[in-house]
């Protein structure tokens, strides 16, 4: 189970990093809770939707979405630990190179809730921008 769950983030990250909203919906159970921390732009707590939509909205605010390293990449009982590195290019040229630390708790092979923490100073300050204008 342990190996099962660690396909699955692998599976969820990747395909974050693409903008993969197919992929994603295929591990997230429909009730999942995926909670942004810090005080951001980002922050918040989305359902299942609004994560398939952020994953599309990234496609269009990077130039190649985000190449994501797994750093490290620990499970136990129902949670993965995941530590990453994303390295992007923004559609306006800047670099975009953040350190993430995401938390999955998985149900029945799905992820069910995901805690994601990062730099929030570098979010808002290039992505905030970004994300003001798209919801303009």
């Amino acid at each position: 189970m342990l190996d099962s769950n660690k396909a699955i983030v692998r599976t969820f990250i990747a395909a974050l990093g693409r903008g993969d909203a197919d992929t994603l919906a295929k591990v997230m159970d429909p009730d999942i809770q995926a909670v942004c921390t810090g005080n951001h732009v980002l922050s918040g707590t989305r359902g299942f939707a609004e994560v398939c939509g952020a994953a599309g909205m990234l496609g269009m605010m990077t130039k190649n979405g985000i190449e994501f390293t797994i750093l490290n990449l620990t499970a136990e009982d129902d949670r993965v630990a995941c530590e990453a590195a994303g390295k992007s290019v923004l559609a306006t040229g800047q670099e975009y190179n953040n350190q993430y630390h995401f938390l999955f708790f998985l149900r029945d092979g799905k992820i069910v809730r995901m805690m994601e923490y990062m730099d929030s100073l570098l979010v808002e300050t290039l992505l905030g921008p970004l994300v003001r204008a798209a919801a303009a």
